[in-house]
């Protein structure tokens, strides 16, 4: 996946990096003789990666020097730098250095020099020392095995080596200031010497040699390069989360990662989630992660307090919702803006309107905006939080409130069904008008609908908001408990405690909450029967019911205007709908020893 350059001149042409129709396969026709069998594999590897190149007439040059700034923009490659996957670390190169490289003069490889400064393998000195000037000359051995060590980010390990003895017979032409870095590349087997045990440290480097060593490299770092958003970083397993578009993945990686912002090199543990990444994977492990924004992706709402223009960007201001201090943030060029819902620029915003910006890597990208006091007509409660954050969320027909989360102002005003009301008499399900002041709902004027109905209890979930769920008519409907609930059971006060899946309850209804609960039937299980159905007397309104290890059936009472008969399902029945052999379970009151049913449940199977 490479992206190759397209801004050369003319005199580049016939150069390394200019891609030509022999690339493709490296079938040059200056390799054959076995002179170059030790480089032939490599030169055609390379070529066909699409790292080195040949020449318009169909030749390698094999034995043509090359230049600084070539070997340069070849190793660049090698790091990626034109791989889809780095285009905006290669944007943000571009921006750091692209002032800098005017006094060099470059007519191609400004891709590849920015990369290379960005990454830190190169500095402003080296650039004075293989570019300024001397950028079209031979590259030495020993400067390539300079330039290779930076390449593969070793210098750091190199310069803590001392005291270093070459072995090759020619050691003491190397310059003092490139041991170290000659020993680098020899240990990482890229620089292998030449023949009778010769370095040659101020002999030019060949094409072909060139070739060897970049593939050498390209195995030896194996690099791959991921884009994505930064999800977790799990110190103690050494792996890190990134988000791409295919989905979560995680990386391992090791003491010696690289972890940088924007460039800079900083602790693990100081890495921003939810930031855009670019990974440098070494055979598979994370080698380095560096963040392209200093900013976490987020969405912000505040007041709107201005924009500024400077060098053709644009700045906008924001006073955060909640904090007295204004901020400042850089907009991307093609930002999205609205207002009120229709399109609209940042001059469509006076100072003091309500905005909600959208930040990515970095930059601002989305922009909506309203009047600082804004109106919410016929929306529904979806739910209300009590806790730290007095917050509201609604549902609406129109999409641009639909799921909408809003903060509630301490100060708001509360009126419910024409009556003054407070937060906690609000129910999701209610239709509420809402007026917002600086995003912040400051007036709620809410109805709702109440009534009754029966069913039986499908589960109970008892926490910080609990809820019921109740089966009427075959229908489960799903309600919310207040801790205002009036509860009674046979008669008396009773808690959520009190009940188990299966009770059938009459319940008061208020939106979708739960107001009030009442359930009589048998306050214990001496009142419930189960078993099977031996017979069914319409005319006196009983049932006979033989329970399991009985030998003698038990009369229950049942009729219709006394008992309720469901289906274990939830749907109604009438006592003429009973068969004998049925199962049921008949919860009971007991008076003189006789047994009147309150409910029926009849077992579907």
């Amino acid at each position: 996946m490479k992206r190759f350059i397209s801004t050369l001149t003319a005199a580049a042409v016939t150069l390394t990096i200019t891609a030509t129709a022999f690339a493709a396969n490296g079938a040059f026709s200056d390799i054959s003789d076995a002179k170059y069998d030790w480089a032939r594999a490599n030169i055609q590897k390379m070529a066909s990666a699409g790292y080195i190149n040949g020449y318009d007439d169909g030749t390698f040059k094999p034995d043509q020097n090359i230049t600084k700034l070539e070997c340069i923009a070849l190793f660049a490659r090698a790091m990626g730098s034109n791989d889809d996957a780095n285009a905006e670390i290669l944007k943000k190169a571009h921006d750091t250095y692209d002032d800098m490289l005017k006094s060099y003069y470059l007519q191609w490889g400004t891709d590849e020099i920015v990369y290379m400064l960005y990454k830190g393998a190169l500095t402003k000195s080296d650039l004075d020392t293989y570019i300024k000037d001397v950028k079209d000359t031979p590259m030495k051995r020993y400067e390539a095995a300079i330039i290779i060590t930076k390449a593969m980010g070793g210098e750091d390990d190199a310069k803590a080596e001392t005291g270093i003895v070459l072995d090759y017979t020619d050691a003491k032409e190397i310059p003092s200031n490139a041991i170290q870095y000659v020993k680098y590349a020899g240990d990482q087997g890229i620089m292998t010497g030449m023949d009778d045990n010769k370095f040659a440290p101020l002999e030019p480097v060949l094409r072909s040699q060139m070739a060897t060593m970049l593939a050498r490299v390209v195995d030896k770092t194996a690099y791959q390069y991921v884009e994505g958003k930064l999800k977790s970083i799990d110190t103690e397993a050494k792996t890190i989360t990134v988000e791409t578009d295919k989905g979560s993945t995680d990386y391992p990686y090791t003491d010696s990662t690289v972890f940088k912002i924007q460039g800079a090199v900083t602790p693990a543990d100081d890495m921003l989630t939810s930031v855009n990444v670019n990974i440098t994977l070494s055979n598979g492990v994370a080698a380095v992660v560096d963040a392209t924004s200093s900013t976490p992706d987020e969405v912000i709402t505040g007041r709107y307090q201005g924009s500024t223009y400077s060098s053709s960007t644009t700045y906008l201001k924001l006073k955060p919702n909640g904090s007295a201090k204004t901020n400042q943030y850089q907009c991307s060029k093609d930002i999205a803006v609205t207002y009120e819902g229709s399109p609209a620029t940042l001059k469509s915003f006076t100072v003091d309107d309500l905005m909600t910006i959208t930040v990515e890597g970095g930059l601002v990208v989305s922009v909506t905006g309203q009047n600082k006091t804004q109106k919410i007509s016929n929306a529904k409660i979806t739910s209300i939080n009590l806790d730290d954050e007095l917050s509201i969320t609604i549902s609406h027909g129109d999409k641009q409130y639909n799921g909408m989360t809003y903060l509630v102002a301490d100060t708001v005003s509360v009126r419910k069904n024409m009556l003054t009301a407070s937060m906690s008499d609000l129910y999701p399900g209610d239709t509420i008008d809402i007026t917002l002041e600086y995003g912040e709902v400051t007036n709620i004027i809410a109805t709702s609908a109440t009534r009754t109905i029966e069913g039986t209890i499908q589960s109970i979930n008892i926490a910080a908001e609990p809820s019921m769920v109740v089966r009427t008519n075959g229908e489960d409907k799903t309600f919310v408990v207040p801790s205002s609930v009036s509860i009674t059971r046979n008669g008396e006060d009773a808690t959520l405690y009190d009940f188990r899946v299966g009770d059938y309850v009459k319940v008061t209804t208020e939106s979708g909450a739960i107001t009030k609960i009442v359930y009589s039937g048998a306050a214990d299980s001496e009142g419930k029967i189960s078993g099977v159905i031996t017979s069914i007397n319409t005319s006196y309104g009983f049932i006979k019911i033989l329970k399991d290890g009985s030998d003698t059936p038990e009369t229950v009472f049942c009729k219709n205007d006394s008992a309720k008969i469901i289906t274990s399902l939830g749907a109604e029945k009438k006592m003429a709908d009973l068969k004998v052999g049925d199962t049921v379970e008949a919860r009971c009151t007991i008076s003189n020893g006789a047994y009147t049913a309150k409910l029926i449940i009849v077992e579907v199977k």
